[in-house]
């Protein structure tokens, strides 16, 4: 059985979407505790730009397939970006061999030559 049909009904922002930085800033203001996977996935919104306080989607293959289409739609945020940025330093650092030839090295050259 497939969800995508289910996923593809949903608009973006009005019934799922992931939080923006100020969503995020004023969750994190309400509930101190908030999980970190509420900021990183797709969450149900309540109406236009109004995130759910604390549902989420219960279903796992839902959840990844509302995620997706959020990034779609939405694009990486910049706190993303740089998390992601980091992660990839932190692995060069680990690797063995020339900066140049390591994996990571590699692979980020690689974005940027299909960034444009």
């Amino acid at each position: 059985r497939s969800y995508l049909p289910h996923c593809l009904q949903k608009i973006d922002r009005v019934s799922f979407g992931i939080m923006n930085k100020e969503d995020y800033e004023r969750a994190m203001k309400a509930d101190p505790h908030m999980p970190r996977t509420r900021a990183k996935l797709a969450i149900p919104f309540v109406g236009k730009d109004v995130p759910s306080r604390s549902s989420e989607f219960a279903h796992p293959d839902v959840i990844i397939g509302l995620t997706v289409l959020a990034y779609r739609y939405e694009g990486l945020r910049w706190t993303d970006f740089e998390e992601v940025i980091g992660a990839l330093r932190a692995q060069l650092t680990k690797e063995m061999g020339p900066w140049n030839k390591r994996k990571s090295s590699l692979r980020f050259a690689r974005w940027v030559r299909e960034a444009g």
